[in-house]
């Protein structure tokens, strides 16, 4: 279809093109004569030269009378381009103060038994400005990475070193003897004997390279000194395609020396804590076997003499040996709470708040404090039960043992609600209060308002202790003179197969 077209609308159509082009575009005959020139090239020599090129004027000559080495350097290009196949160069010139950069391509273009040279020029004033850019970019960079103390290296997908920092060429010559080189195999520059070493490495890499990133740890001999390292992969995804791999490596030798004494340690102060509760839950049991001796036999004696004196030095006996007793109960509950794991049970609160009054019968003045008690359970409640009877225990013995003699009718609240996902229990009464100043003190171990204060001192503090293992919370409000108020919160620790029972149901 081209050939049957005229010749002078293929000219025209040709002149279009190359006056359309993004391009500069001139073209010269053998005579170095201008057969055609777009605008682009037309004003670049207009306004770099003074040059009005036209076609059928030589370039040459033109330039020759403004600058004659320009004019050299063009005529040695266009013998070059008609001798040879067709090349670029790059031209640099400074126009108003400001440096551009020109990408200039030159091609021999035969036909009808003449030769005419081609040549296309863009600015790329913009992409070398990029190029520098990248440039300084990537020094700085190299200098970042060269200045951390882990080594850096990157591979292709052949397994082929595409970079590394000072610090990995450092360590691998140390380790294997070997000096590193961009472009070589680094499995190939693992030691030929090593070979479960070159597979170790060469199924990391695989890995990486399928697109898993990995952590692992070894240990190199490094100056007669064995080193712990812990190795990341990372692949380098361009395109949704895996091109390669940056692995990262960081010696960790010290950490691990005082990880590994610190495991040691603790395992130490394990073992010497368990101890410590075993010895503790012993003794208490074989202290509180004598005493409820010393109990039965202090009864026997009161059944014999009923002499008052006696009997007078027999209750104080007796009490004595009550509040020894609380004191060893309350370190069994200690070392209950601290070593027992959690074992829920669906809790009937009607029954333990009963088991708990129940204790209280033979402290004295419990038959004083007049107990009021409000459930509600809307839903089946889990938790433990050991914990949850220590705590009401403290809490309504403390009722009895703090309550106001003054006041004619000493009380014990007691509040239970239970919904789905926790139980707030409540115990008010009115006894003597806690003065404010000690409020953010009662829950420390031993803890003693004064010296004339009943109790062990750990009451409490078990009572915190017993709540923050079943994953609870405590708060205590108080007014000297008026009462105390303690609030806790208990989350509702259902079996999962009840939790999928009541969602499917």
């Amino acid at each position: 279809m081209i050939e049957q077209l005229e010749p002078n609308i293929l000219q025209e159509m040709f002149n279009s093109i190359i006056e359309d082009a993004d391009a500069n575009i001139l073209i010269v005959n053998d005579q170095f004569e201008v057969v055609s020139i777009n605008n682009g090239f037309y004003w670049i020599f207009l306004e770099n030269y003074g040059l009005d090129l036209k076609p059928g004027s030589s370039i040459i000559d033109a330039m020759a009378g403004v600058n004659a080495s320009l004019a050299a350097v063009w005529q040695s290009r266009c013998v070059l381009a008609m001798d040879s196949s067709p090349f670029r160069v790059e031209d640099t010139f400074e126009l108003d103060g400001r440096t551009f950069h020109w990408e200039v391509y030159y091609k021999a273009i035969p036909m009808h038994g003449q030769v005419y040279i081609s040549v296309f020029s863009r600015d790329i004033t913009v992409r070398k400005a990029y190029q520098r850019r990248l440039l300084e970019n990537e020094a700085n960079l190299r200098s970042i990475i060269n200045t951390v103390d882990n080594s850096i290296w990157l591979i292709n997908t052949q397994f082929e070193l595409i970079d590394f920092n000072k610090e990995f060429y450092k360590q691998y010559k140390k380790a294997f003897g070997v000096r590193l080189e961009r472009g070589k195999s680094i499995i190939e520059l693992l030691p030929l004997e090593s070979h479960e070493l070159r597979k170790i490495w060469t199924d990391r890499y695989m890995q990486g390279l399928r697109g898993r990133p990995g952590r692992y740890v070894d240990t190199y001999l490094i100056d007669e000194e064995w080193r712990v390292f812990e190795i990341k992969t990372y692949p380098i995804v361009e395109d949704s395609v895996v091109t390669g791999l940056t692995v990262y490596s960081r010696d960790i030798t010290a950490f691990k020396q005082v990880e590994d004494k610190l495991k040691a340690q603790n395992q130490e102060l394990s073992r010497i804590n368990a101890e410590l509760d075993r010895f503790v839950y012993s003794a208490s049991h074989d202290l509180r076997a004598p005493l409820m001796s010393i109990k039965g036999l202090i009864n026997l004696i009161r059944l014999e003499n009923q002499s008052e004196p006696i009997l007078n030095y027999l209750n104080l006996v007796d009490r004595s040996i009550f509040k020894l007793d609380n004191f060893i109960t309350d370190i069994i509950h200690y070392s209950r709470n601290s070593r027992m794991e959690l074992m829920p049970v669906l809790i009937d609160f009607e029954s333990l708040l009963e088991e708990s009054l129940s204790s209280l019968r033979y402290m004295d003045e419990a038959n004083k404090v007049r107990a009021i008690k409000s459930i509600t359970i809307d839903t089946p409640f889990y938790s433990d039960k050991s914990r949850l009877l220590i705590v009401m225990n403290n809490m309504l013995s403390n009722a009895v043992r703090y309550r106001d003699p003054w006041k004619a009718d000493s009380f014990v609240q007691i509040k239970i609600d239970v919904t789905e996902s926790e139980a707030l229990l409540e115990f008010t009464d009115n006894g003597i209060g806690i003065a404010d100043h000690y409020l953010t003190k009662i829950f420390n171990m031993f803890f003693r308002a004064s010296a004339d204060s009943k109790g062990s001192g750990l009451g409490l503090y078990i009572v915190k202790s017993a709540v923050e293992k079943l994953d609870g919370v405590i708060a205590v409000e108080s007014e000297l003179g008026v009462g105390t108020t303690f609030r806790i919160t208990i989350p509702n620790q259902k079996p999962l197969t009840q939790q999928l029972i009541q969602t499917s149901g």
